[in-house]
């Protein structure tokens, strides 16, 4: 059985809409910050949750993108590698670490692009690297043939920077 969520890295976890909605299984792992990334309604649902149950210190935000091959990931790529890194760089009261929860509706195509973009940015590996420390731990986990070609892109602009 598939988790809800997975620990790509410590304080990086890759899940779907289950995970992003339950709140004792959130606090239960100390996500701290909630990347949604979808379209419409899925967003939603999580800032209601977060609204309703102030237990939890959310900082939330959500990536408009459809799970389609031509939609533009490339574009939006920046936002969500920014908002990873702030979070995981913050330090959340009494020195406990801020942990992120990137999702989609399953976890599987379009949370993962992102994940993997970070993985990039960060570490400087190749896409295919990635790909395999996000497989490693959340087996479904595979973008669609237009994002894995936008991300191709995001790693070239990636080393251009290293390089400059």
């Amino acid at each position: 059985m598939n988790e809800p969520m997975n620990e790509i890295i410590p304080g990086l976890y890759l899940g779907d809409i289950f995970a992003a909605r339950n709140p004792s299984y959130l606090r239960d792992h100390g996500v701290t910050h909630i990347l949604t990334i979808a379209r419409g309604s899925l967003g939603l649902l999580i800032s209601t949750l977060e609204s309703t149950d102030t237990e939890i210190p959310f900082d939330h935000r959500q990536i408009e993108l459809d799970d389609l091959p031509d939609e533009k990931l490339l574009d939006q790529l920046e936002n969500g590698v920014s908002f990873i890194d702030s979070a995981l760089s913050e330090n959340f009261g009494e020195g406990k670490e801020c942990k992120v929860l990137v999702h989609c509706l399953q976890g599987m195509s379009r949370s993962t692009s992102f994940v993997i973009a970070y993985l990039v940015w960060k570490n400087r590996i190749t896409v295919g690297n990635a790909l395999e420390i996000v497989q490693e731990k959340r087996k479904k986990a595979r973008p669609n043939s237009g994002f894995y070609r936008q991300l191709l892109e995001w790693e070239t602009r990636c080393k251009k920077d290293k390089d400059s």
